[in-house]
């Protein structure tokens, strides 16, 4: 039985993710992404390239804009298939979507430039009709004008709230696509939860490259983000952490709330930005849904200030956006007047694409430093922290030996994650078959 595969977003780098599958006479789109950090137009996915083959259905694994944003192109390609995602990320792809456009209107005008967005908020009010979601563990069928043979079932992806996995049955045949997964717990999400078997697998590769995360452990590294914060606060100083405001923000509120709790860390102001504490709010409404042990309200029992322009008092912690300290955000512009002075610290607690400013800050590439900030030095302190809401390479590893694929298409990496992972998986024999897929070529998959 013949499936095809076609990668839609960037396969040699951490783009837009939308990955292609033609199942008989269905086709699937796994993810809807952009890439708002590309220029002065953002990325989207090759839909043209697919615009003669049937898509029925649009399925988003999270809500993370590089695999949601561009879901209002998307729908304008395929105006007649559904979409479906979990009950959580459906309240947060909402939020997401018509905050894209906030941002990319302040952009304009901030720079100066004559810039259109990917789509209206006309657009964006015209699709949330088409949300049907689901819950972890309850198979559903997809639908077009007849109802398909088919059946999904999301899986709990530990990467945000409400990521999924997303496994696809059909004829007997099992596809599982990993969307981004966190294996092991996080601070407050638990870890992700995965089929038994799979025929193919579609999985992510972020952190492939990294060879030191396997080896970390996890109290060591919140030990040494406690001591690297609290010699800065008792200094005066002020440290910054760049963050993503869904995932990173709540998952970083809630240690830092235990940190201080337990007197590791100095008892001082914590801010946060503006569109973190709109999505705290939601965290708030959804989060015992997908736990129900948990209580309501989880975040907003945590003292907290509000982050108004740049101004703050010393010392203290500021959580702000963008996690990649993308220009004219808070954390470009707080980074910037922290550089040279040694009081102060930048903590960065997850991944930052290099070709960002927080990725050369982040690697210290001090040419490119010099060009973004206009510093020729760093003087504060500077710490990389390994939390991440991704699995480690050996975690994902386990993953492809465990469900013992017939087939296995990696993505979402850069290109040395993206090669190490292959061959890693060949060396051991973890998989028959093992691909990384070149942007718009047909994968066709023969079980």
């Amino acid at each position: 039985m013949q499936i095809e595969y076609i990668a839609l977003g960037d396969t040699d780098r951490i783009g837009p993710s939308a990955h292609y599958l033609r199942l008989g006479e269905w086709g699937i789109l796994l993810d809807a992404g952009l890439d708002p950090g590309s220029g002065k137009s953002d990325k989207v996915p090759d839909y043209e390239r697919i615009k003669n083959l049937p898509v029925n259905a649009v399925i988003i694994s999270h809500a993370h804009l590089d695999h949601l944003g561009s879901l209002p192109v998307a729908l304008g390609y395929f105006p007649h298939a559904r979409v479906y995602m979990t009950p959580a990320t459906a309240a947060i792809s909402e939020v997401m979507l018509f905050h894209y456009l906030r941002v990319q209107q302040r952009r304009s005008m901030e720079e100066k430039i004559r810039f259109s967005p990917l789509y209206s908020q006309e657009d964006a009010e015209n699709i949330l009709y088409l949300f049907q979601s689901f819950g972890y563990n309850i198979p559903f069928k997809i639908h077009s004008f007849e109802e398909s043979n088919i059946e999904i079932t999301f899986r709990d992806a530990g990467h945000i709230l409400g990521a999924a996995g997303v496994e696809i049955n059909w004829q007997g045949i099992k596809i599982f696509y990993t969307g981004n997964t966190k294996k092991s717990p996080q601070f407050f999400l638990k870890g992700g939860s995965y089929p038994a078997s799979a025929d193919v697998l579609i999985t992510e590769t972020t952190y492939g490259a990294d060879g030191e995360a396997p080896r970390l452990k996890k109290a060591a590294e919140v030990n040494r983000f406690a001591r690297f914060l609290d010699e800065r606060l008792k200094r005066g100083g002020a440290v910054l952490i760049p963050v993503f405001a869904l995932g990173r923000t709540q998952e970083i509120m809630v240690l830092l709330h235990r940190l201080i709790q337990r007197s590791k860390v100095t008892a001082v102001p914590v801010y946060i930005t503006g569109f973190g504490n709109e999505i705290n709010k939601i965290y708030d409404r959804q989060l015992h849904k997908v736990y129900p042990e948990y209580r309501t309200k989880r975040l907003h029992s945590i003292v907290y200030n509000t982050l108004r322009g740049k101004r703050f008092r010393k010392p203290s912690i500021i959580l702000a956006t963008s996690g990649m300290m993308l220009p004219n955000t808070l954390s470009y512009e707080i980074a910037g007047d922290f550089l040279l002075e040694p009081r102060n610290g930048i903590a960065f607690v997850g991944w930052a694409d290099p070709d960002t400013p927080g990725g050369s800050l982040r690697e210290m590439k001090m040419e490119k430093v010099k060009s973004i900030f206009g510093v020729d030095q760093i003087l504060c302190g500077m710490e990389i922290f390994h939390f991440s809401a991704h699995s480690n390479r050996e975690e994902l590893l386990d993953l492809v030996r465990r469900l013992s694929a017939r087939k296995t298409i990696l993505c979402h990496g850069e290109i040395a994650a993206l090669n190490w992972m292959e061959n890693a998986i060949r060396e051991r024999g973890l998989s028959k078959q093992v691909c990384v897929p070149k942007r718009g070529e047909p994968v066709l998959i023969e079980l």
